[in-house]
């Protein structure tokens, strides 16, 4: 274990020092910087264009290619993705294409689409092909005669060169826009809309805000849970798309949306990335992952109040089957020893957490985790890294043949025949042995600043607020205090799992709060502790109140 402090503290400090000094260790070093990154600028093309990397041009090109199916009253299909992202990001594509054809007085139709996880697979796969082609994804729908002429992909295809091919090869038009990480050579679509600068729901937004201009903004709600769900860093573009975004979902009279803030018991309170990362997106990840992502998109979609209640009950229903899956799953894999570089494990785990399972074993033995999901002959892996470690670059350099793959740096997805699963496994750990370095398996604790006790205080706490919104690229602020006196520690749940104690330095006392911790009852001393510094509110009270996430005695 190690622990890393950008910068220590001396002696007495204001609260504006200390966030100028957590300003300016983030890179924030010119007033100007500082201010921008404090007031994130509304989202205007000028800005999107600036700061996603597309060009305008191929924008236009896109909003061309629409155009000409509209005016031919072609059916217009939108192919999504399963997860959050994938899901909101149908949503966004498909309302914002409804408005905008209503605009234009188009009879076209307009159609979503996503591929049944357990049936279809990811992505463009031939059988979801096939079905978009001949018609029969669109039995079951209100339209049953269904037959697009362009497709439009979301969060999906940027690697999926013999997808694109079919459906070029069929007449078809397809506008691609993704976000996943391109091979050397790009699919030959009818136009790509693609940046790695936000996610799948953000490059959805983004045209849609070409095409409707103000009027997306009512959008702005869905497509930030997509970007914070996907774990997108929160500087430059999704910062300001995230800050207005949040501000949408807490005004939002979206009834899917109420109904599951209904149901998280968040109806009264700003909404925060957090409340997104561990609500808002599980629940919408549920639905997609395990059972039907359909329910996810009506519930995003529809106007019905009763609808949205009844979807919301549902999907609530499929979290909790999700966290029962993971647990159960990751009971299994933990118990599964690895002396490797990367962990790699294979069992008949349900595909839908096999990488929330990784990514718990990513936390747990702090490296990069590949846990595959065997069913009949055909393997599907998800893979979880480190900070540093590219997992989608390290897998595309092996001689696997896989049947899929596409990812980020710090995230993949795969299929293989189970043929593969033994000689895949050793070249992985043979190669992640190789070529990862043991200094990045060190487990390291990071903390912004190291300060005296004194120093902590409900001003700088609430001062702190105007670095929101947290998430990946800009986390909540954590502060290293030493030699702390414990006054007093108070078991605190049935189990007697969290600890809320007193601390003392030099005549002042603070409030700290420990959860799941393995520290044993009572402490008397903390060597070394780093916390984020957080307000509680009771009665109508505001107090200082320090939340640990490391605890050294």
């Amino acid at each position: 274990m190690e622990i890393r402090v950008k910068t220590k503290v001396e002696g007495q400090a204001s609260a504006e020092h200390i966030l100028q000094t957590i300003l300016k260790n983030r890179g924030y070093l010119t007033s100007k910087q500082q201010t921008e990154f404090l007031h994130p600028p509304a989202p205007t093309l000028a800005y999107l264009l600036q700061t996603s990397g597309l060009k305008k041009s191929y924008l236009r090109q896109a909003q061309q290619l629409l155009d000409q199916h509209l005016v031919l009253g072609h059916d217009i299909c939108v192919f999504g993705d399963y997860d959050a992202d994938g899901v909101t990001a149908t949503a966004v594509m498909w309302l914002a294409l409804t408005a905008y054809a209503k605009k234009t007085d188009s009879t076209s139709r307009i159609l979503p689409f996503i591929p049944d996880r357990h049936r279809h697979g990811y992505g463009l796969s031939d059988l979801a092909v096939s079905e978009v082609l001949d018609g029969s994804a669109f039995k079951l729908t209100q339209i049953r005669d269904f037959a697009p002429q362009l497709i439009i992909s979301v969060d999906t295809g940027i690697v999926a060169h013999s997808s694109i091919d079919r459906f070029r090869k069929a007449k078809r038009d397809i506008l691609l826009t993704d976000h996943h990480q391109p091979e050397v050579t790009l699919p030959k679509a009818s136009a790509i809309l693609h940046t790695t600068a936000t996610s799948g729901a953000g490059v959805a937004w983004l045209f849609a805000y070409f095409l409707l201009g103000e009027q997306a903004l009512a959008l702005l709600d869905l497509a930030t849970i997509g970007i914070v769900g996907d774990m997108m860093p929160l500087t430059s573009l999704n910062r300001s798309l995230v800050a207005a975004g949040l501000h949408a979902l807490t005004k939002t009279k979206r009834p899917g949306l109420l109904a599951m803030k209904q149901m998280m018991g968040i109806t009264q309170k700003p909404i925060t990335t957090y409340d997104l990362s561990f609500g808002l997106a599980p629940r919408i990840n549920a639905s997609g992952r395990i059972y039907n992502p359909l329910d996810a998109l009506r519930l995003l979609c529809t106007h019905d109040s009763h609808l949205a209640g009844e979807l919301a009950v549902k999907i609530e229903s499929h979290n909790q089957d999700r966290q029962t899956l993971t647990d159960q799953a990751l009971t299994q894999a933990v118990a599964r020893k690895s002396t490797h570089k990367i962990i790699v494990i294979k069992g008949d785990y349900h595909e839908g957490v096999i990488g929330l399972v990784a990514g718990k074993l990513v936390e747990m033995f702090h490296r990069p985790a590949v846990v595959m999901s065997v069913h009949d002959n055909l393997v599907k892996g998800s893979a979880r890294s480190l900070p540093g470690i590219n997992i989608t670059d390290l897998l595309r350099s092996l001689p696997t043949p896989f049947l899929g793959l596409g990812g980020h740096a710090q995230a993949a997805g795969f299929s293989l025949d189970v043929s593969q699963v033994k000689t895949f496994t050793a070249k992985l750990e043979a190669l992640a042995n190789r070529l990862i370095p043991d200094s990045a398996l060190v487990k390291t604790e990071h903390a912004d600043l190291s300060l005296s006790l004194n120093n902590s205080s409900l001003s700088l706490a609430k001062l702190l607020h105007t670095l929101e919104p947290f998430g990946i690229g800009n986390p909540k602020p954590k502060f290293l205090f030493t030699d702390l006196t414990v006054l007093e520690d108070r078991a605190l749940g049935s189990e007697g799992k969290h600890h809320k104690l007193t601390v003392e330095q030099e005549g002042i006392t603070r409030e700290v709060l420990l959860f799941n911790t393995k520290h044993h009852h009572p402490l008397k001393y903390l060597k070394s502790l780093i916390c984020t510094l957080d307000i509680n509110l009771w009665r109508d009270k505001q107090s200082l109140q320090l939340i640990a996430s490391y605890v050294e005695t």
